[in-house]
């Protein structure tokens, strides 16, 4: 997965994996150096309670030298933090450093034993996994070796007087399950740590998936930005003319023609840079109720009437009976009043724009609006909800592509086709119910995304 990223994103992935795996062997370090005096101490009595010689000579030995290594370590890592390099020799120091300690304070019966387990935790927990498994390794022979010697008796007595010897069956039994336990132990860390990596990868892919959203959205404004100037330059200087011809009849009466022009062209610049806004912002949240979509569609009409009338095109609407759905009213308005005012415009005089309202099989409710236009072309078949892909004189080519990121917000679409009896059939498609995490005040990223 580490493949996918960004080369930033690398960077960034093993900057904060080094942060944790430092912040894990800090506290590893500092535990060991202040926690071995205490250690030590405990070690020294039961040594001086042994009586064995061997075992006080060895002692002075190991106390000097693990106690050094200790603080040494803690020292280096307070001066140059955390390096590779630094994980696997401390580990490695200190586990031979721990079997030691082991041998001396009674072997396979020493209660000291199992402190190799966190050792070999932590190693396969921050350790890559060449590094990972060349200690394991390490820690297999050591108790490997450690048990041999136990049981098979290469050294001196290894028990403490005081605690006796247990029955060697006993031994085989905890040799053989230190050995186990090792294993499981590195797997456990090698695990955790793999899913500490995955997580990390995943969010990190998503936030690459966020930036290659947003900068398409930034490309696609820049060259939006263009055609909305352009859009913008001849409504503004049809207004500046004719105000100043209004001004040079100074005293005499404004011809009402002229002034509807104005309202005209004000309007039309008002629509351009609406549609602008409403694809440059993120989508505010959804703001939701029961809504009862057969009667949304009835006011569409409603309002779509006198349109209709200017372009000599019949409205009529199918289905019947209430259809409900959790929705947004007014951004689900927005979107049928856009599909309806597009058919209309692309209906022939004396054609026909019809509206359909039913319940689908799947658990959702749809919007059918059919035309009876030309249909789109070929070209457009692929790109008719880009940004600024638009067949009319005056669009800007932004109305499709808002209508969609409303729907994709509700977690439905709006999709467009060719009918095979001509004219173009645009479907809006939402689910009865909001999905899960739609509520949580979530924002739809970009209205490029949803494109």
């Amino acid at each position: 997965m580490k493949a996918h990223m960004e080369p930033r994103s690398r960077r960034s992935f093993q900057a904060i994996q080094l942060k944790h795996i430092a912040h894990i062997f800090g506290r590893m370090v500092r535990l060991r150096a202040y926690g071995g005096a205490v250690l030590m101490l405990a070690v020294s009595t039961a040594a001086l309670a042994d009586g064995a010689p061997w075992r006080r000579y060895w002692l002075v030995g190991q106390v000097v030298v693990a106690l050094s290594f200790f603080f040494y370590e803690l020292r280096r890592y307070e001066r140059e933090g955390l390096t590779t390099r630094s994980i696997s020799g401390n580990l490695a120091v200190g586990i031979f450093l721990e079997q030691s300690l082991t041998w001396g304070t009674g072997g396979l019966a020493s209660p000291l034993l199992p402190l190799v387990l966190p050792l070999a935790f932590v190693g396969a927990a921050v350790l890559p996994q060449r590094q990972r498994w060349a200690l394991m390794a390490a820690e297999l022979v050591l108790v490997s070796l450690l048990s041999a010697a136990h049981l098979f008796e290469w050294t001196p007595p290894l028990h403490l007087s005081f605690l006796g010897e247990p029955p060697k069956a006993m031994l085989i039994a905890i040799a053989a399950g230190m050995l186990f336990l090792v294993v499981a132990a590195n797997i456990v860390g090698a695990a955790i740590r793999g899913t500490f990596e995955d997580m990390l990868t995943e969010s990190f892919l998503q936030r690459d998936e966020l930036f290659a959203t947003h900068r398409t959205h930034a490309r696609t404004l820049e060259a939006l930005s263009g055609e909305i100037a352009h859009e913008l330059k001849n409504p503004l200087a049809t207004v500046k003319g004719l105000t100043q011809l209004m001004l040079r009849e100074d005293g005499r009466a404004q011809p009402r023609e002229r002034l509807e022009v104005l309202a005209g062209e004000v309007t039309r610049m008002q629509g351009i840079l609406e549609e602008f806004l409403n694809f440059s912002r993120p989508l505010v949240p959804l703001s939701v109720n029961q809504v009862d979509l057969a009667s949304l569609c009835d006011e569409a009409l409603v309002l779509h009437e006198g349109l209709a009338t200017e372009h000599q095109v019949r409205l009529s609407r199918g289905g019947e009976g209430p259809v409900l759905a959790v929705c947004d009213a007014r951004k689900v308005k927005q979107v049928v009043m856009n599909l309806l005012h597009n058919a209309i415009e692309a209906s022939p005089p004396g054609g026909q724009v019809s509206m359909d309202v039913e319940s689908g099989s799947a658990g959702d409710v749809r919007v059918i609006v059919r035309d009876s236009g030309a249909g789109l072309s070929p070209e457009l078949v692929d790109r008719v909800f880009d940004a600024g892909v638009t067949t009319k004189a005056r669009g800007s080519g932004l109305g499709l592509t808002v209508a969609r990121a409303l729907a994709r917000q509700h977690g439905g679409d709006v999709s467009l086709r060719n009918e095979a009896s001509g004219g173009c059939v645009a479907e809006l498609m939402l689910p009865r119910e909001l999905p899960a995490g739609t509520l949580d005040g979530v924002r739809e990223r970009e209205v490029a995304r949803a494109g």
